[in-house]
C-alpha cells in the first residue's frame, strides 16, 4: 500500500509541474525532472556492493565501449550506487539523480533495464557527458515483449544473432522467437537425424526479385548454414545474460520441405524433393502417420535439452491438406479416430505434440491455426491473422501473444519512397506500429488477463543479411517497445520528437542501420470542391521543402513552404494530365529526393460511398484512394491500394451532375504469390437518381480494366464478385483471396 501511494504521489507531481521530454524509450511510468545537472568527469566510480558480476561487467563495458567513459568500481563508495529492494511490482526499478545517482531494483532483470535507462540519460554537451537531475520509477506492462527472427529463409551467423539480441536488449524486449526451420532451410543440429542439417540446411538456388515477378529467376548458388548444438547453447546463454528468453520454433506439420528433403519417408508420398528455393506455401508437409509423430518427438527431445524456455513454438500454420487427402495412411488415421476431415486430422496431429510437451513439463505455443480442434489447458496461441484468434483463445482460457500482421509484421514496407528495398508487400509505417494495442477491447477484464503481451515478426524472404534486418526492424522496434512496455504511452507526436531528439543519436552510437523513412516528406491529399488539394507534410514540424514540379514535362521550379496551411489545388480535367514532384528534404538528414506522381483526370476527388468497407490493413485513405490521382503499381505496397477479403465488394460514385458517361477504368492487382487475385466478375450500373439502375454488360476483370459506357447518368455503382476460396494448386489454396483495387477513372461530359 505504501509503495502504491509513493507511485501515485510522484505521478501527480509529474503531471502538476508538466513533464519535460524524457529521453528514455520505452518511456518510464514516472519521470520527474529536477533543476540542475551532474557533470560527469572522465571517470565514473560505481559502487558495486549490490551488483552482480555480470551486470557490473555489462555496465562497465557499455560505458567504456559505447560512451568512451572510463570507470572505476568500488565496493564501498561511488557516484553510481545500486540497492536491491523487495515487495514491489515485477521488474520494478527506480533511478534517483541527485548529488549521487541511486538505482534501486527488484530483480536482476529490472537492474538490467535500469542500466539501459541510465545510459539513455547520458547526454553529450560540448566536450563531456551530463545527466539531468530527475527521479524515475518504472516497470513493464506486459510480460511477453517479443521480437521474432526468421533464420530459415536466410541464415544469420552466431555473431549476427548476438547482435540482434544486443539491440533487443537496448529496447527492453525479453523474448526472442527464433524461427529455426521452414521449407527453405533447417538450421538446428539434431544429432539423431544428421541429414536434417547436412541436406536440409542448404539449398541449391534462391529466388531473385519478388515472388510475384514472372517468370521466376534464380541465383544458382548453394546457400545455407546451421547452428551446432554448442552454438545454440552459446546463443541461449548470451540471451539469458541479457534477460531475454529464446523460444525456438520447429515448424509442423506444414513448412516442412527442408526436413522432408532430408527424410522423405516422413512425407505422404516418400518422394525425394530438394530444399525449396522459392518462397510461398507447399503441399509437401509432414505425414500424420505414427512414424512421423515419433520422429518429431525425437527432434523435440533434443530441442528441449537446448532451450530451457517455458514455451516451445511448433508453428501449425499454412498446412495444405492436398497430400493428406490422397494419403492412405492419413485417411486410415481419420477413420480409426473418427475424425471428420483433414482439418480435424491437423488438430489430432497437433494434440499429439501438445501432449508430448506437456509430459515433459513444457508448454506448447503455435500460430492461431492450432485452435482448430481444441488444445490442452497449458497451450498458448500466437494470433497473427488479426485479433480473432487471440480473442477466441482468451475466451477459452488460453494464454495469448498478439502479433497481428496489420501492426506487427516488420517484413512489410515502412514507407512509399522508391528507395525502399524490395519487401514482401503490405505497408506498416512507424505510426501504424505505434497504434497497436495488444489487448482487444471486446474482451472482459478476466479474459484480458490471458493476454501475455505482443511481438513483432521479421520474416526474411527479402532480408538477406543482418544489415537489411536492422533496416527493417529499426526504428519500428522502438515503437513496438513503447506498445509493450508502457501502460499509458505518450502521444505519437511526443514519441516522434523523442526519437528524433534523443534516440536517433542513441541508435547511431550503437551502430544501428535504421530506416530513414521517418524523415521523408509525405504527400497528403484531400478532396476539394472541384478536385483535390495536396500539401507535403514533414517530420516533427519540418515543412520547408524545395519543390520541383513537372506537368506533362513542363517544368516549374519554386521554393515553397508547404505546411498544413499551404496547399496546391488540382481541378478535375477532361484531358488527363501527369504531374511529377521532386521534393528536396531538409539537408540535415542527407536523404534522397522524394518523388511523387499524380494523375489528374475527370474523376479525381469525386464523392465515393463505400458500401463494402476494406480490410483495416489495407484501408489507405478509404474511399478517396479510388480517386486520389495516385495509381497503384508494382512492387505493390499496401498504402496505394484498397484491399478486400470478402465475396462481394461494392461502391457508388457521384459525378455531381447528370452527364454523358463515355468510359470507366479501374486498376486491379494480380499478385497471386501474396494471395491477391482478380475478382471473377465486375458489374457496372448507371443511374440518374439511385432508385432505378441500368445494368451494363458483365465483363471479365483484367489488371487495367476498361469498359465503354455511352450512357447518361449521375451515379455509377460498381459491384465486384470474388471467389470465396483460392482454387486448388494456386498459392493460398483453400483460403479466401484478397481483391486489391485502385484508381478509378471515369470520362464524362
Amino acid at each position: 500500500m505504501k509503495f502504491s501511494l509513493f507511485i501515485s504521489i510522484f505521478t501527480i507531481v509529474s503531471v502538476q509541474f508538466g513533464r519535460a521530454q524524457s529521453p528514455i524509450i520505452p518511456t518510464p511510468v514516472t519521470h520527474v525532472f529536477v533543476e540542475g545537472k551532474i557533470d560527469l568527469a572522465e571517470q565514473i566510480t560505481i559502487k558495486t556492493v549490490n551488483l552482480s558480476e555480470k551486470l557490473k561487467d555489462y555496465l562497465v563495458g557499455e560505458l567504456e565501449n559505447s560512451y568512451a567513459i572510463s570507470t572505476k568500481v568500488d565496493s564501498l563508495d561511488g557516484l553510481v550506487e545500486f540497492k536491491r529492494i523487495a515487495n514491489t511490482q515485477k521488474d520494478f526499478y527506480s533511478i534517483n539523480v541527485a548529488d549521487k545517482i541511486t538505482i534501486t531494483y527488484s530483480s536482476d532483470a529490472s537492474c538490467f533495464y535500469a542500466i539501459h535507462s541510465f545510459l539513455q540519460l547520458l547526454q553529450f554537451e560540448e566536450d563531456h557527458y551530463v545527466i539531468q537531475k530527475a527521479f524515475i520509477q518504472d516497470f513493464p506492462n506486459f510480460q511477453w515483449r517479443g521480437l521474432h527472427l526468421d533464420v530459415s529463409r536466410h541464415f544469420f551467423g552466431i555473431d549476427e544473432v548476438k547482435r540482434y539480441i544486443d539491440l533487443m536488449a537496448l529496447c527492453k524486449f525479453n523474448v526472442l522467437h527464433w524461427h529455426l526451420t521452414d521449407d527453405q532451410g533447417w538450421r538446428i543440429e539434431i544429432k539423431k537425424y544428421p541429414k536434417l542439417t547436412e541436406i536440409g540446411g542448404f539449398r541449391d538456388s534462391t529466388l531473385i526479385g519478388h515472388y510475384n515477378d514472372f517468370p521466376h529467376k534464380f541465383e544458382k548458388k548453394k546457400i545455407g548454414g546451421f547452428y551446432t548444438q554448442d552454438e545454440i547453447k552459446e546463443i541461449v546463454q548470451y540471451a539469458q545474460d541479457r534477460f531475454i528468453t529464446v523460444v525456438p520454433e520447429i515448424e509442423m506439420p506444414g513448412h516442412a520441405r527442408a526436413a522432408l528433403a532430408a527424410y522423405p519417408e516422413y512425407s505422404c508420398t516418400g518422394k525425394k524433393l530438394p530444399v525449396a528455393s522459392e518462397w510461398g506455401v507447399f503441399d509437401d508437409i509432414f505425414c500424420s502417420k505414427p512414424e512421423t509423430i515419433d520422429f518429431l518427438k525425437n527432434v523435440l527431445e533434443e530441442v528441449l535439452t537446448l532451450f530451457p524456455s517455458e514455451y516451445i513454438h511448433i508453428g501449425g500454420d499454412e498446412a495444405p491438406k492436398t497430400n493428406w487427402k490422397a494419403c492412405a495412411k492419413c485417411q486410415k488415421i481419420i477413420s480409426e479416430n473418427h475424425l471428420k476431415d483433414e482439418h480435424q486430422l491437423q488438430s489430432y496431429f497437433i494434440q499429439q505434440i501438445d501432449n508430448y510437451l506437456t509430459s515433459k513439463g513444457r508448454k506448447m505455443i503455435g500460430w492461431d491455426e492450432i485452435l482448430e480442434g481444441g488444445l490442452s489447458t497449458n497451450a498458448a496461441v500466437m494470433s497473427w491473422r488479426g485479433e480473432a484468434g487471440g480473442i477466441e483463445a482468451a475466451k477459452l482460457n488460453h494464454y495469448v501473444v498478439m502479433t497481428p500482421t496489420e501492426f506487427c509484421y516488420f517484413d512489410y514496407y515502412q514507407s512509399s519512397h522508391p528507395a525502399e528495398p524490395v519487401a514482401i508487400g503490405g505497408f506498416l509505417p512507424l505510426e501504424k506500429v505505434y497504434q497497436f494495442n495488444p489487448v482487444p477491447q471486446s474482451l472482459s477484464n478476466e479474459e484480458k488477463s490471458y493476454i501475455l503481451g505482443g511481438q513483432a515478426n521479421l520474416w526474411t524472404e527479402y532480408v538477406p543479411d543482418i544489415e537489411s534486418a536492422e533496416y527493417m526492424v529499426y526504428p519500428r522496434a522502438l515503437a513496438m517497445s513503447q506498445v509493450l512496455w508502457c501502460n499509458e504511452k505518450p502521444t505519437f507526436e511526443v514519441f516522434e520528437k523523442t526519437l528524433i531528439d534523443y534516440q536517433i543519436g542513441f541508435l547511431k552510437k550503437h551502430g544501428v542501420i535504421f530506416s530513414p523513412a521517418l524523415f521523408y516528406p509525405e504527400m497528403e491529399i484531400f478532396p476539394s470542391t472541384k478536385g483535390l488539394k495536396i500539401h507535403f507534410k514533414g517530420t516533427a514540424g519540418n515543412d520547408k521543402f524545395n519543390v520541383l514540379q513537372k506537368t506533362d514535362g513542363n517544368e516549374t521550379n519554386e521554393d515553397k513552404i508547404l505546411g498544413i496551411s499551404d496547399t496546391l489545388i488540382f481541378e478535375r480535367s477532361i484531358v488527363s494530365k501527369n504531374v511529377h514532384f521532386e521534393i528536396s528534404p531538409d539537408e540535415t538528414y542527407e536523404l534522397e529526393h522524394t518523388p511523387f506522381d499524380l494523375k489528374i483526370h475527370s474523376a479525381i476527388g469525386l464523392p465515393v460511398k463505400l458500401l463494402t468497407e476494406p480490410n483495416s490493413k489495407y484501408s489507405n485513405h478509404g474511399e478517396l484512394a479510388l480517386v486520389d490521382g495516385i495509381k497503384g503499381h508494382r512492387p505493390w505496397k499496401g498504402n496505394e491500394w484498397l484491399g478486400f477479403d470478402v465475396d462481394t465488394i461494392s461502391w457508388i460514385v457521384d459525378l455531381k451532375k447528370s452527364a454523358l458517361i463515355e468510359s470507366f477504368d479501374l486498376g486491379f492487382l494480380d499478385a497471386q504469390g501474396s494471395w491477391i487475385y482478380l475478382p471473377k466478375s465486375i458489374q457496372l450500373y448507371v443511374s440518374t437518381d439511385q432508385k432505378k439502375w441500368t445494368l451494363l454488360p458483365k465483363q471479365l476483370p483484367v489488371e487495367n480494366f476498361h469498359q465503354e459506357i455511352k450512357k447518361t447518368g449521375r451515379y455509377i455503382k460498381v459491384v465486384l464478385i470474388s471467389n470465396n476460396k483460392i482454387a486448388k494448386g494456386f498459392p493460398g489454396e483453400g483460403y479466401h483471396p484478397w481483391t486489391f483495387v485502385d484508381e478509378m477513372e471515369i470520362k464524362f461530359k
